[in-house]
């Protein structure tokens, strides 16, 4: 299944915890997933690194979904998402 988009929104960093956090909306042919995602990087880290961390982190939850766990369905990120 391919991603279209990425939209990353409610970014916050999280003092209590260390950690930066935020919603990521993946965008497929048939819906949109909204995930929950935290990550671990220093607080002082560039927007990119954080951006990358969130699609990571995004795709990572994504592939425990059990239609990409089984290998029912491959997940792949539009050429155009690979070089933001």
């Amino acid at each position: 299944m391919l991603v279209t988009n990425i939209e990353i929104t409610q970014y916050h960093y999280d003092s209590n915890c260390a950690r930066h956090c935020a919603n990521v909306a993946l965008s497929l042919r048939d819906r949109t997933v909204s995930l929950f995602c935290q990550i671990n990087l220093p607080r002082e880290g560039d927007a990119a690194s954080r951006r990358l961390g969130f699609v990571d982190e995004a795709e990572r939850q994504l592939r425990r979904m059990p239609e990409f766990r089984s290998g029912r369905q491959e997940l792949r990120l539009a050429d155009h998402l690979m070089h933001d």
